[in-house]
């Protein structure tokens, strides 16, 4: 009988969405789960790479298993290399469980190119798409973090009039990455938000924490201040 599962056939549509219940269900035992991801790593076309992704989208019940798990198919997303990187986008642009997808395209492609794909994501899919909901948003913001370059910067400045407080946090911690440059623009945002309070506690901290100055911005900034903060003599933000 003609084995539809050797290594190299290309898999049906059906096969795919079968295995990928098999790869997706977080109760049971971990080896049906594991089978799965290496059938779809061995079928390896890009439909098949996709479906691999998916194993992000749940945790099982024990957690260390779940890390292990999610582990393992990073590493055989990364075997395969720049076969990987379109799924991944593709992936990245659909779900908001980003963290381990983003972690194995870092391992595939050099910082620069990494940093430039992620950016198009954000650009063109996120920031642009009425689909993304607040947790897509937010979670690739946050998987930009540790990467953030003045380019990435710029994109984010965006989201800091998101309607999402969240989204608005993400953006707030990932753009004071790029240093004393988005010191204005960081404190605009503090102004421009009467009403919101997360947001410029947020910012407060930072400024707190970094000793950046609110030199220009000083009596706004005061009047505005949440409890436990002032400005001291030399225009930093100091926490009571």
């Amino acid at each position: 009988m003609f084995d539809f599962f050797n290594r190299g056939q290309q898999p049906t549509a059906k096969q795919i969405e079968k295995t990928v219940k098999r790869l997706t269900e977080p109760g049971g035992e971990e080896a049906p789960r594991i089978e799965a991801a290496e059938k779809l790593a061995d079928w390896g076309t890009p439909d098949a790479l996709y479906a691999l992704l998916k194993r992000f989208t749940i945790s099982s019940k024990v957690i260390t298993s779940d890390i292990e798990e999610k582990r393992m198919v990073v590493g055989m997303l990364v075997e395969k290399g720049t076969e990987a990187v379109e799924p991944i986008l593709r992936f990245l642009k659909t779900h908001h469980q980003v963290e381990w997808a983003v972690q194995a395209l870092s391992q595939i492609l050099p910082h620069e190119e990494l940093v430039a794909k992620l950016v198009s994501v954000l650009q063109e899919e996120v920031a642009g798409g009425d689909f993304a909901p607040p947790e897509h948003r937010a979670s690739l913001i946050q998987a930009v973090r540790g990467r953030v370059t003045p380019e990435i910067a710029e994109v984010l400045r965006r989201f800091l009039s998101d309607d999402d407080d969240d989204v608005r946090l993400a953006a707030i911690d990932a753009i004071a990455e790029a240093g004393e440059p988005m010191r204005e623009v960081l404190l605009e945002t503090f102004i421009e938000n009467v009403d919101g309070t997360r947001i410029r506690i947020k910012i407060a901290d930072i400024f707190a924490d970094r000793e950046w100055p609110v030199k220009g911005y000083r009596p706004k900034v005061e009047e505005m201040l949440p409890g436990g903060f002032q400005v001291n003599a030399k225009g930093l933000i100091r926490r009571k």
